[in-house]
This record gives C-alpha cells, structure tokens and sequence, in this order.
C-alpha cells in the first residue's frame, strides 16, 4: 500500500507532502528528484527537471518518467508526490494507481496562478496567454483524473497543516473500506467468492494473475470433484456435479492477465426443508450472529455462511496448486482423527482411495463406521486433518504480522468448520524444555522438525506440518433447543441433506486455501526481492 499526492504545480503538493509524512511516518517521495536521479544515472548528467525538458525536450522527458512511475509500482508504504502529468500517461497511471490511495490537490486558478508566478513558470507555460493556458490545462487535468482520485481536495485559502489532516481523514476512511473486503483473499493473488448456497450459482473471480500462463480447466474440475457432495455415504446426498464455467480472463488455455471469473451453477437445491424454521435460529450456525450484525438474512441453508461457499475457494486454490507444483511443492492433507478415532500409520497411496480421505486404511473403516453410527442417530462428528506441505523453499514469509505460519492458519481459520490449528508440535512444545523443543542443524540442515517448517515467521526448507481441528456439522436432525428472532424459547430439529461428517470434504478446501496462501507469499517475496533464487 501506498500514499500518492497528485496534482497540478501551485497545489502545494510539497508542503501537504512533508506533513502528512510527519502524520504518517511514511517517508514522502518526489517524483522530480526520481526523474532526475534516473537521468543522472541514464546519462551520467546531473540536470534539473526543468533542464531536462528545456534540453532534451518533453518526449525525452515523459519517457524518464514513466521510468520512473513503473518502478514506483511496487513501492510500499511510502508517500509518492507526482505531478499531474504523470498520470495523463495511461502506463504511469496504472503504476502509481497499483495498491494506492490517490489524493488530488487542486485550488482555484487565480490561486494557483499566483503560487506559480512566485517560483518561476514552468517550460510548458510561455507566452501572452499564459494564465489562460494554464487555467484550460488545469480544467482539462481534473476532468480526466478526478475520477481515478480516492479524494480530490481543493487547497485554496488552507494552510498545509489543515489540508493535510483533511488528507488523513480521506485515507483512514479508504483503508477502513478496504479492509472490510471480507470477501476477498490475498495481497496479490487476490481470489474473491461469491454466491449462496440456494441461490442461482456460486463462483470466484482471480485476480492478479499475469498474462500467458497455462490455465488448465480440467484441473480445477478435478479438485472439485473432490469437494462436490454426493461422493459417498458419508456425505450429504445433494446431487451437485459442481462443473466449472470459465466466464473470462482465459483464452486459448491461457491467462490474458485479466480477472478469471469462475461460476458454478446450483442444480439440485431444495429450500422447502427451511420454510418451517425460517425464524429459528439453527444452534452451532451463524444464523444469530449474521442476523445480528446484518438485520437480514438468507435463512435458505445459511445463504453465504454455507459451506457451499466454500466451492469458490476450491477454484482460485486449484490454480495456485497448478502454479506451485511447476515450482517443486507438494500439499497433501488427509483425517488423521474422525469421531475419536486416530490413525495410526500414514500411506500417502491411501487417501484416495477411501471415503475418509485417511492415509491410514484400516483406520479409514472404523472411521466410516462411527460417521455411519451419527448419522443413524440424526447426529454427526468431527476430526482432525493434517496438512503437509513439501517441497517449499526456505525463505518464504515476511514478519512481523505476515508471518508464514500466521498466513497459512489465517487462511485456513477462514472455513466455517475450522475451530483450532496447530502448527509443528503445538501444544506439545509447552510441555517440553528448550533443549528438547529446539532443532537442531547439523550437516547442512536440521535434525528435527518440532517448529513444523517455520521459523520466525519464515519457511525453512522443511516440510509444514499443521494440524487443523474440525468440529461437526452443525445441521443435525436431532432435537435441540434454540430461539427465534422474536428471541422466544423454542424447539428446532434441522431436517435436509447434511454432511454426518465434514472432513473428507473440507480436506480439498485446507489445501486450497494453503495454495492459496503460499502463492500470495512467494508473489510476495519476488517483489521484495527480484531475481530470489529459493532453490
């Protein structure tokens, strides 16, 4: 993220810039002293803007400072002070718009005239109709760029120190908008979902993705035919097949760099079930809690809070597996607990090949067996999956508040089911002592691996290890006590076609968010530091 303060010359962009810098802490920097820099070490001549222009004329000019703006368009957290011209210029523009609040300074044109008549007129304002040129050039330049702008803020008749607390209040209002994104994930490889569980259709838009990169339909169809209901006795029998339909940003099998938009269309949803518990809120579903904070609610299988959503996610992560596995890393996960029930041996080979999605077969049975026995008895369990990643790099992950470790369970506490995650030994590591905890390294690696592949906050080369707890599922037939919206105490029993147990399904769900998760930090750390070399 970062700050761009634009406008015409005369708007005072300097003395707005050095107080918010003081507001912020962000280091403020000018654009012109950038062109200049870049042409001292293009030419090894050390000119002025203004000298720049007036010598080399303004092809020259504006092509060091596009220069300059795509090289500004990974900056973060600085404060860019530019002037207008710079994003007339459609490249310039989007670089310095990438991952930016935008503030325009402007003023009226007496006043800007005056201001600019005291430091001198710029090479492009010469002439008798000097003012007037000035006046039609300004006009012209807030017509086009005042709707690219977050804030366009008039200076006139304020000192810096105001407009830059005016600033302020523009910024923390656009980053209090983007942070309620709750929809999207990720800082580059940005997924979002859509959709309800009885409504029309549910899907994801990609976004960040570059341009040229193969795009495999088939393989996401794939990693949702291992989520999609109705794959066995122990998931819910709604006859979904969940077929993907490309909407857009892929042609000819390849990435255009534009937004892939990703619907799956609801064939076989039956809202009859919740006519008679409409104004009943369902225990262990965000029923309440949505009604609370929203005042509305689609009461049709919980609409957005179902795990029908969670199909969306499926389909932005089964790309970013597809581009992971190109770069070596390997996720698996699999139910190493169901109902209590624990397995006891891992045979990767396995976990396919059961309805459990347990690397331990004989386990696998029993596991069935006990789901079987819930749903019997209208009720349901949970488990415990393992996530393994292997093949990652060390290097990835950046503190302190995007720790890998913090990424990756973030990510994965996303899904509605999820209610604990351990990360390497956990919890066992507060009943050992350092000399136990710790891993040790010796010739050229370590010996153990009790930190689950991540230290400080950033990967080791080892393989990741997370265990995620999930409950079981909320909708169950059993009889219960619940309230209605008129808060009265009443009776609820939640008939429909449940899952007796979640975790075969959520398995797919775990890697798909981890994909997702490890693609944004790795996106992440090419941009803190071009030409990394993980292997």
């Amino acid at each position: 993220m970062k700050i761009v303060l634009a406008g015409p010359k005369g708007a005072g962009k300097t003395s707005v810039a050095a107080k918010l810098a003081e507001i912020t802490g962000l280091q403020a920097v000018e654009t012109d002293r950038l062109i200049e820099e870049c042409f001292e070490r293009d030419t090894g001549e050390k000119h002025t803007c203004r000298e720049i222009f007036i010598e080399h004329g303004e092809q020259e000019f504006r092509a060091i400072e596009r220069k300059v703006a795509v090289e500004l368009a990974e900056t973060d957290w600085k404060l860019i002070v530019c002037g207008g011209s710079s994003l007339l210029d459609p490249a310039s523009r989007r670089a310095l718009r990438k991952n930016a609040i935008l503030i325009y300074l402007t003023a009226n044109p007496e006043t800007l005239w005056n201001r600019i008549a005291q430091n001198g007129l710029p090479p492009w304002l010469r002439g008798p109709d000097a003012k007037a040129q000035l006046d039609k050039n300004v006009a012209y330049r807030e017509e086009l760029l005042g709707p690219y702008a977050d804030a366009v803020i008039d200076t006139t008749d304020k000192p810096p120190e105001q407009i830059a607390e005016i600033a302020m209040q523009h910024i923390i209002e656009e980053l209090t908008i983007r942070s309620r994104a709750a929809n999207t994930y990720g800082d580059i490889i940005r997924v979002t979902t859509f959709g309800e569980s009885h409504g029309p259709a549910i899907g994801a838009v990609l976004d960040g993705v570059k341009p040229g990169i193969d795009f495999s339909a088939q393989e996401i169809q794939a990693q949702l035919n291992r989520r999609r209901p109705g794959q066995s006795a122990v998931t819910t029998p709604r006859d979904e097949k969940d077929q993907v339909e490309i909407l857009s940003g892929v042609f000819q099998g390849k990435t255009t760099g534009a937004p892939i938009a990703m619907a799956i269309f609801n064939r076989d949803h039956d809202s009859s079930k919740y006519e008679g518990i409409k104004d009943l809120f369902r225990p262990g579903h965000a029923d309440f809690t949505y009604y609370r904070k929203y005042g509305v609610r689609d009461y049709r299988g919980g609409g957005r809070s179902s795990g029908r959503e969670t199909a969306g996610r499926v389909l932005g992560g089964a790309f970013a597996r597809q581009e992971l596995a190109k770069r070596g890393v390997r996720i698996v996960a699999h139910a190493v607990e169901i109902a209590g029930i624990a397995a006891t041996r891992c045979d990767y080979e396995a976990i396919e090949s059961n309805p459990v999605r347990s690397a331990d077969p004989e386990a696998a049975e029993r596991m069935v067996q006990a789901i079987l026995a819930a749903k019997d008895d209208n009720d349901s369990v949970g488990g415990v999956v393992q996530l393994e990643i292997h093949g990652l790099p060390a290097g990835l992950g950046d503190p302190v508040f995007q720790k890998l470790d913090s990424r990756l369970t973030a990510a994965i506490m996303t899904l509605g089911a999820v209610k604990g995650i351990e990360v390497g030994k956990g919890f066992s590591l507060a009943r050992m002592r350092g000399s136990q905890s710790n891993d040790n390294m010796a010739d050229g690696g370590f010996v153990s691996n009790n930190a689950g592949g991540i230290t400080g906050g950033i990967s080791t080369g080892q393989p990741i290890l997370l265990r995620i707890a999930v409950k079981p599922t909320s909708s169950i037939a059993k009889p219960q006590r619940t309230l209605d919206t008129a808060m009265q105490n009443r009776p609820i029993e939640t008939h429909g076609r449940h899952d007796p147990c979640i975790v075969p399904r959520v398995i797919p769900v775990i890697e798909s968010m981890a994909a997702l998760a490890l693609l944004d930090a790795w996106e992440v750390q090419n941009r803190l530091r071009p030409g990394w070399n993980p292997r």
